[in-house]
């Protein structure tokens, strides 16, 4: 812990976070912005030292005869528009309810507002990086305005703007029909979710400079179903120009369909809901409410993810970036050690496995041929995980198998085709209940946004634990600014941090000790993938079984 601390300590002192020398400008957090749709007004931020412009519209409401349509520009207003108080949050259900439930903006269809933060105090008047946020949820829950994802200290701390944006979520978001593609002129369908990123990136692109930022030097970075964004962000041609460095948390570049999987949930969904698949006004004139319980599944289930339908994707982001027609831009990416692997250990059957049956298990509860349960076990020795074959399991499938390998893989797609790549894995678990959760999914966002007094992540630290933790959160902070500002990293203090390269791959493990290994992930990816597209893991078949 004290090693962390002192270089916590020297970063303060050194000034990791890149900057000019210019004087400092004041800037008045209230007086109005102008922007094309018209003239907003924000204010300073309670506890920061930022000013902060919340709900801003970057499209047209998506409802009526705008429902499933690509985003349309804003209409302007007139005179001066309040920018201080959270949009609605994209229709959802489900766990993600729950936070909409406590929250003051609620849900609406009428959901696409972006925020935006910029520090109250900048050197001259050159503009700063900016770093687009893009929340998880499985593409079917959450929000911008997450307590989590709030930008002020990232701001403030980082000297950069910091945007964070809604986008359609579930059968709003994905809902494919051959009427769909009929009427859009670029014969899209399918992908309003992604479009409606790009209209945000849009949005950047055109008013971004009014906030102090700059429109050449945007970074895209997400987690979950946000890391899945951005790799589809990469991968179509619409993001041509429109960000210039890519982080990937958590996510994967292989989460899409064709469309002929995507009309066939749609067909369902229409039966569903008592239309036709090809009759859009029926299917525009449901209610919201009603749309979103008949016709939404559940987290990255068929037809809540993008479609291929010629325009906005040709195929997975994996193929297009592994057949060169990406969006190139220096590209970080990791995964959290554990990520859901540890709610095996809540399932009885799993945790009475005991060592001497632990390649038997494989074969027995989770399907796996004998020659590939024997190639398993040597490749998660059971000396890694405490002699407990749950706890190789969750690795096995409910981290490698379901987030980790996919974001490996599409960085090592990327590595071969161009040099500024860096791997990270996070696997921090000193927080409260750690030894239950592991360094487990999303836990690494608190790191970034400062954010360990703020929900959900306040359940977990404590005035006990927090010092260690924010500690290691300025390093890591400091990572993601550095790679936002430059496309790399490392600053003056930092411990190193190697590129990637396919043919030297250097993973940067994030802990109380950071360091580096080489070859953490190769050998057990490129099985855990030839698996996987020869074999179906289906996690939902295995937590069905009686416990």
């Amino acid at each position: 812990m004290m090693k962390i601390i002192k270089i916590a300590m020297a970063l303060g002192i050194a000034g990791i976070f890149l900057s000019g020398n210019s004087a400092p400008v004041e800037i008045d957090c209230n007086s109005p912005v102008v922007t094309k749709s018209g003239l907003v007004a924000g204010k300073k931020e309670d506890n920061a030292d930022v000013c902060v412009w919340k709900g801003i519209p970057f499209a047209a409401p998506p409802v009526g005869e705008l429902r499933w349509r690509a985003p349309q520009p804003m209409p302007k207003w007139d005179g001066v528009r309040e920018a201080k108080e959270f949009g609605h949050r994209c229709m959802q259900k489900g766990i993600f309810k729950l936070e909409v439930a406590t929250s003051k903006e609620g849900m609406s269809e009428d959901c696409l507002y972006l925020n935006v933060w910029r520090p109250k105090s900048q050197e001259g008047l050159r503009p700063i990086p900016v770093m687009f946020w893009i929340h998880g949820g499985g593409y079917t829950g959450g929000s911008a305005n997450t307590p989590m994802y709030w930008g002020d200290r990232l701001a403030e701390q980082g000297n950069v703007v910091v945007v964070s944006t809604n986008y359609r979520l579930n059968v709003f978001g994905f809902f494919s029909s051959p009427a769909l593609a009929e009427e859009d002129h670029n014969k899209s369908v399918g992908n309003y979710a992604i479009l409606d990123l790009i209209a945000a990136l849009k949005w950047v692109h055109d008013n971004i400079s009014n906030f102090g930022g700059d429109p050449n030097n945007v970074t895209i970075f997400g987690e979950s179903a946000g890391g899945f964004a951005v790799c589809a962000l990469l991968a179509t041609p619409l993001g041509k120009g429109l960000f210039h460095k890519a982080i990937l948390e958590s996510g994967g570049c292989t989460a899409s369909e064709s469309l002929e999987q995507g009309y066939e949930h749609g067909k369902e969904i229409a039966r569903n809901l008592g239309c036709d698949e090809k009759d859009l006004k029926c299917l525009r004139a449901i209610p919201a409410k009603t749309l979103l319980e008949k016709g939404s599944g559940g987290m990255m289930q068929r037809g809540s993810v993008p479609h291929h339908d010629g325009y906005v994707l040709k195929d997975t982001p994996l193929s297009i970036i592994e057949a060169g027609n990406y969006n190139r831009v220096p590209f970080m990416a990791g995964s959290c050690r554990d990520e859901f692997g540890n709610t095996l250990r809540l399932m009885k059957r799993f945790k009475k496995i005991q060592p001497e049956n632990y390649e038997q298990g494989l074969i027995d509860e989770f399907n796996v041929p004998p020659e590939d349960a024997k190639k398993l076990v040597q490749l998660y020795p059971l000396s890694e995980f405490h002699n407990r074959p749950v706890e190789a399991y969750g690795r096995m499938f409910g981290a490698d198998a379901s987030l980790g390998c996919p974001t490996y893989l599409g960085l090592l797609a990327v590595s071969k085709q161009q040099q500024d790549t860096y791997h990270y894995r996070f696997d921090y678990d000193e927080m409260a209940l750690g030894k239950y959760f592991g360094a487990a999914h999303s836990f690494e966002i608190p790191f970034i946004f400062d954010a360990f007094d703020r929900m959900p992540m306040n359940l977990l630290y404590t005035r006990k634990n927090t010092a260690q933790a924010k500690a290691l959160g300025k390093i890591i902070q400091a990572y993601w600014v550095n790679f936002a500002k430059t496309g790399n990293p490392n600053g003056e203090g930092l411990p190193f941090w190697s590129p990637f390269r396919a043919d030297s791959q250097q993973t940067q493990i994030l802990d109380r000790e950071i360091k580096t290994e080489a070859g953490t992930f190769k050998e057990r990816c490129e099985f855990l993938d030839d698996y996987t597209t020869k074999h179906k893991l289906d996690m939902d078949i295995i937590r069905s079984k009686k416990n």
